[in-house]
């Protein structure tokens, strides 16, 4: 019997290029996400033709499933991308922005001393670097409350923003309908406004997973936000101004670049932007 000859192109499958430590240590996945609940070094490979794409088609942009099916793709240990802590995002998006396209990144910048643009290579490593150093502090005490937090996952932070953006692009093109009629406009802002007002609490409470009293604990969130609504608004606060905190510590670090004038030569800060749009355009 002739035996079936294996192609020769099977010995050139894509190969991983580069292996990560997720920085939620997996604490915050559920049983599933991760393959095994495996959150060190994984696997990424580069992305195929098919999802670069993804990342070229709006829709898929815009209601997040190019993002998910580009990680499970490109890191196949990642079984439910839509489960995975935003606190690995940005790690996970940087990583396989590295194994398709390289470890150096072209960010273009006009300089803010003498205005001139300039383009410069960021070493996407540091930033990496950069999600290995910093920690995620999930307990919060306030008074005699423990609050537990859980930061969101990839489908309610997308869920999130698709409400943002809908409330936005009804404020802005709505609005025109009542131009002849000020005060039916402005009860639509108003309610436009009440409506943004309380998407911003709600991302709040998508953050709490339990709050601790005389020694039990409360993890039912119908409980957990009627508790939120009607408390001292110091509780609220004071947890709202720890998830900022921890928002600032977690947002990609600005680096520092010097201008390619001759004349100018100073230096100034740029930002790296990790939206899916541009950040995995070549270059």
């Amino acid at each position: 019997m002739e035996l079936t000859k294996e192609s020769p192109l099977k010995k050139y499958k894509r190969q991983p290029k580069v292996f990560i430590d997720l920085p939620s240590q997996g604490k915050y996945s559920s049983t599933g996400t991760l393959n095994n609940d495996v959150y060190t070094q994984l696997a990424v490979y580069s992305m195929t033709a098919g999802d670069e794409i993804l990342f070229k088609t709006p829709d898929a942009l815009i209601n997040g499933e190019a993002t998910a099916r580009v990680i499970q793709s490109c890191i196949p240990s990642i079984q439910d991308p839509w489960d995975l802590p935003t606190l690995d995002l940005d790690t996970v998006l940087i990583a396989i922005r590295m194994a398709t396209y390289g470890s150096s990144m072209t960010v273009s910048s006009k300089c803010p001393h003498c205005k001139s643009t300039h383009t410069y290579d960021i070493e996407l490593t540091g930033l990496l670097d950069f999600y290995r150093t910093i920690e995620y502090t999930d307990t919060l005490v306030v008074d005699e409350f423990t609050i537990k937090l859980h930061p969101i996952n990839y489908r309610q932070l997308t869920d999130n923003q698709k409400i943002s953006v809908q409330l936005q692009r009804a404020m802005d093109v709505q609005v025109r309908n009542f131009e002849n009629n000020e005060e039916a406009k402005n009860q639509f802002v108003d309610n436009i406004l009440t409506q943004i007002a309380e998407h911003s609490i709600k991302i709040i409470f998508d953050n709490i997973e339990s709050i601790t009293v005389d020694g039990e604990t409360e993890t039912d969130r119908g409980e957990i936000i009627e508790f939120m609504t009607q408390s001292d608004a110091k509780i609220f606060q004071t947890v709202k101004e720890h998830i900022e905190k921890q928002s600032r510590i977690w947002r990609t670090p600005s680096q520092t670049v010097v201008c390619g004038t001759e004349e100018c030569k100073k230096s100034h800060k740029i930002l790296v932007s990790l939206d899916q749009s541009d950040f995995f355009a070549k270059g």
